[in-house]
């Protein structure tokens, strides 16, 4: 039995570093709760997690397009629409078994498609439970939509317009930002995260980290970039849980002391915190992350659709640059590591729009709904 139940799935790592920044702060403030986070689609069928985990990923390596054209084609659809019936029947038996097994007080979902799942089962009278629905992107697709949720935790205000002239009440919506870790609110040992790294404190750190699912091939132009840029800096590449990739990237920067290659970082702060300079893509989460620490951010390998709107959200704010090949990558690396006023413009527009608190603040209100059962 659990207080409150996170549904979360695997697609990339966002979804479940937003539930695990959740359940901190929930703990932190009421340590005497039961909390537990299950993965929806390997709940379904753990052979349908692995298989469609690896479609998704062949789509963003070889069909990025094709992404992109569904997620606009869906971006407005109906809730009555054949996708959404479709999908909100997914898994519904097993779902209610682990409901009757579990008995949580709260459910939270950090993907969408639990989300329909739910509210269906709440408009049959299956359940009664308080359903909250993380949104993890910055724009608000279609899919996360549905008339039975009892609380909506989004990004920043515009999200909250979005959900608000689509019918969904004001008091449901919360913008108090996408959830990250509690840590990201204080202060961290800026000279033990050079030391962390080994990194010298009087050269500035341009680091590298692009998530997984086929973008190995964006990681090697960023290599070679930092490789060929002559002004006097230290590179950093993350390339996650991808061994691979670590192996062959660090063979190919043989020769080149200034930049070190490492794979899984537990220690995002820090190096976001001693990072001038972060080229990523635009993963909902790491620009979250990267606001809060108020690090320049250049964008690059962004997928298309959901991240091409959180893209744009941090364009329109000033918050990034953005690059679409390796010359104009080169371009603005230099011009970070040079421009005093670029990177002022950027930093103060992190300053204006950034949530450190989001976590703790959307823990808050959930604890909340908690109270009222």
């Amino acid at each position: 039995m659990c207080d409150i139940l996170f549904l979360v799935a695997s697609y990339g790592t966002g979804h479940i570093k937003v539930a695990l920044a959740l359940q901190s702060a929930i703990l932190t403030l009421n340590p005497g709760l039961n909390t537990k986070i299950v993965d929806f689609i390997e709940l379904i069928d753990p052979y349908l997690n692995e298989i469609s985990q690896w479609v998704f990923m062949m789509i963003l390596k070889y069909y990025p397009s094709l992404w992109g054209r569904f997620f606009k084609k869906t971006e407005n659809i109906s809730i009555d629409s054949f996708r959404h019936n479709f999908l909100n029947v997914l898994g519904s038996e097993k779902l209610v078994d682990l409901l009757e097994r579990e008995k949580p007080r709260v459910i939270v979902c950090t993907y969408p498609i639990q989300v329909g799942v739910l509210s269906r089962l709440k408009r049959l009278n299956i359940i009664d439970i308080p359903v909250v629905s993380v949104v993890t992107d910055i724009a608000v697709h279609s899919f996360w939509l549905h008339p039975y949720v009892d609380l909506y935790i989004v990004a920043n205000e515009m999200a909250k317009e979005i959900l608000i002239s689509k019918g969904v009440p004001p008091y449901k919506v919360a913008d108090t930002g996408i959830p990250i870790e509690p840590k990201f609110a204080e202060p961290f040992d800026r000279e033990k995260a050079f030391d962390i790294f080994g990194l010298r404190k009087d050269l500035p750190v341009v680091s590298a980290m692009m998530g997984g699912y086929g973008l190995e091939s964006k990681l090697m132009e960023v290599a070679e970039v930092l490789m060929d840029i002559d002004l006097p800096f230290q590179g950093v590449i993350v390339t996650g849980r991808n061994e691979k990739l670590k192996k062959i990237l660090s063979e190919k920067i043989r020769g080149k002391d200034h930049i070190k290659v490492f794979g899984y970082v537990e220690y995002n702060i820090e190096l976001l915190g001693i990072s001038n300079v972060l080229i990523t893509k635009a993963g909902a989460v790491t620009i979250s992350e990267a606001l809060a620490m108020e690090t320049p951010m250049i964008l690059y390998g962004v997928i298309p659709g959901h991240e091409e709107e959180n893209a744009q959200f941090l364009l329109r704010n000033n918050s990034a640059l953005i690059a679409y090949n390796p010359s104009e990558l080169r371009e603005k690396i230099e011009l970070l590591l040079t421009d005093d006023k670029i990177i002022e413009m950027i930093k103060d527009s992190a300053r204006r729009i950034k949530k450190p608190d989001s976590a703790t603040e959307g823990a808050k209100l959930i604890l909340n709904l908690l109270k009222s059962r």
